[in-house]
C-alpha cells in the first residue's frame, strides 16, 4: 500500500467518508473540485488533505488505536511484534509502524503490488 492509500484506510475505519460516500455526495452537488472533499467523523465537510496524518502522527495513531475492539487488542500487539519490537518495547513503535500494525488488524492491510 502506498502511504496515501495506508491514510485513508486508516481515516475510513475511523469514521471519515471518502468524496464518493453519498453522504459527502449530497452535500456537495454542483460544487467545483468534488474528488477534493471527504467528510469527517462529525458529519463536516473538510479538504481530503485534512484528513490525520496518521504514518507521522503518533496523536492520530493513538486516536486510531483506540477504535481497536478488544478482541483485537492481542492481534494488534503480534502485529507490533511483526514490525520488529517486542510487546515490551511496542511503546517505541513509530506511526507508520503503528499504522501498518493497525491496517492488518482490521484486515484492511495489502502488500505492495510489484
Amino acid at each position: 500500500m502506498t502511504p496515501e492509500e495506508q491514510r485513508i484506510a486508516i481515516a475510513e475505519a475511523c469514521g471519515w467518508k471518502n468524496a464518493d460516500h453519498p453522504d459527502v455526495m449530497n452535500l456537495k452537488q454542483k460544487w467545483t473540485m468534488q474528488k477534493e472533499w471527504c467528510m469527517d467523523p462529525n458529519g463536516v465537510l473538510r479538504f481530503n488533505h485534512h484528513r490525520p496524518d496518521y504514518l507521522n502522527d503518533l496523536n492520530a495513531m493513538h486516536e486510531a488505536e483506540n477504535t481497536v475492539i478488544k478482541q483485537q487488542r492481542l492481534w494488534y500487539q503480534y502485529c507490533l511484534k511483526l514490525n520488529g519490537r517486542s510487546f515490551d518495547e511496542s511503546i517505541g513503535c513509530t506511526a507508520a509502524q503503528r499504522a501498518e500494525a493497525f491496517l492488518r488488524t482490521i484486515g484492511k492491510w495489502e502488500e505492495a503490488k510489484p
